[in-house]
């Protein structure tokens, strides 16, 4: 999968099935290449005129559940 294709998705926890935001950014591992974590967006997709801070929080990998087609479910707590 391409993080182009992983950035379209709505990001969902598992648990309480609310959606988290969009991917926007990912941390990899310089020695691997490997992604760490991504970070989502909580606050939908682009700021509006109410609401022109955005808020992101940090997913790692080992904490995603399914990468579905359209979603992704994240089993544990994020940061």
């Amino acid at each position: 999968m391409k993080f182009s294709d992983a950035q379209q998705k709505e990001v969902i926890e598992a648990s309480s099935g609310q959606l988290l935001g969009f991917i926007v950014d990912a941390e990899i591992d310089k020695e691997s290449g490997r992604i760490i974590s991504f970070i989502v967006e909580t606050n939908g997709a682009y700021p509006t005129f109410f609401n022109k801070k955005r808020e992101t929080k940090k997913i790692a990998v080992e904490n995603i559940a399914i990468i579905g087609k359209d979603v992704i479910i994240v089993s544990r707590n994020i940061e």
